[in-house]
């Protein structure tokens, strides 16, 4: 029991006093090139949540209720700022809106063996402890909407597994793919480089709108869907993997052919890497969002055989699995 505002009265009301809650970060599936200014993707997007093989790359949002009617937000220590606070602010105000109440929020997130962009999971956490705190029960679908003002990509984080965003059937919606123990026989090997800078999601939003290409890209994205639908019914990974490999690689090259080298040469070493063990027979794909990290993507017998290779070639792959839904670790 706290004391917050209802209906702009003091009054004691029954909420949570503290949330502590759990996502995952992920990886595109189908690479989400561009978002309006609402953060609304323009077109179908995919993506699927990952975690090392102990669970320990995630993020972690404590939310305390408090007597005041601020919100303070520390990210990693630091208060945020700026519109990502508005954004954060807004939010809040959906919940309380829903709860009929108004409280002060003291809220911290850490990022835990993250090698690269984390706004998804974080903003994924927040809104599932948001949901928590405030009793209010949206559906997943409902707090994906809430997650994507934060970070375009939140969607990914609030559903785990692999997912869909899907903004070209009229009113956007979130989809179930497929869960992480569908996809248990998947092995992500995450290879991450130390680059003091990154592209940033609104450089990739805008240098992609503006390619000449970028009408072919729009044209292409449904076939890829189609495609990797038909692959995850038939569990016919390299179906599935090598048409994500496609939608990344192009999106690379939207921005690459650009002005803005968004793959490294260390990063470019590691996808000749893996293109290499593939022609060598083995079943491995990659994919790479817009940070600092080349993922390659086996299953079956030929994992073990891929690891080993990456790491004779040089690289030092860490060891993913597919994660599960964002989720409230701890409730009072």
């Amino acid at each position: 029991m706290i004391k917050c505002f209802k209906k702009y009265a003091l009054v004691i009301e029954t909420m949570k006093n503290e949330v502590i809650s759990v996502a995952y970060p992920t990886i595109p599936v189908i690479f989400l090139a561009s978002a309006d200014e609402n953060r609304v993707p323009l077109h179908d997007s995919m993506g699927m949540a990952v975690t090392d093989l102990e669970g320990e790359t995630k993020s972690v949002t404590r939310i305390a209720a408090v007597e005041s009617n601020k919100v303070e937000f520390l990210l990693e220590g630091r208060p945020v700022e700026g519109k990502r606070y508005a954004d954060i602010k807004a939010v809040v105000e959906e919940f309380e809106r829903e709860a009929g109440i108004k409280t002060g929020l003291h809220i911290t997130s850490n990022n835990y063996k993250i090698y690269s962009g984390s706004s998804d999971s974080g903003a994924a956490a927040f809104v599932v402890g948001l949901n928590d705190l405030f009793q209010t029960n949206f559906t997943k679908e409902r707090l994906s909407e809430l997650g994507n003002r934060i970070s375009e990509s939140a969607i990914r984080s609030v559903y785990g597994g692999m997912n869909a965003y899907i903004v070209s059937e009229g009113k956007p919606k979130g989809m179930d793919m497929a869960t992480e123990k569908q996809l248990g026989d998947i092995n992500i090997f995450a290879m991450g480089f130390d680059y003091s800078t990154r592209v940033s999601a609104q450089d990739i939003f805008d240098i992609c709108k503006s390619s000449p290409f970028w009408k072919s890209r729009l044209e292409m994205v449904p076939r890829w869907r189609k495609e990797i639908e038909r692959g995850l019914i038939k569990q016919d990974w390299a179906t599935v993997f090598s048409n994500a490999e496609q939608t990344c690689a192009n999106a690379h090259y939207l921005i690459e052919s650009g002005g803005k080298r968004c793959r490294r040469k260390e990063m470019m070493n590691a996808v000749i890497d893996v293109e290499e063990i593939r022609e060598s027979g083995l079943q491995v794909y990659w994919v790479a969002g817009g940070g600092r990290v080349i993922n390659a993507i086996s299953w079956g017998a030929d994992s073990s055989k891929v690891y080993n290779e990456l790491v004779a070639r040089g690289q030092k792959p860490v060891r993913y699995k597919v994660a599960p839904e964002a989720k409230v670790i701890s409730s009072r």
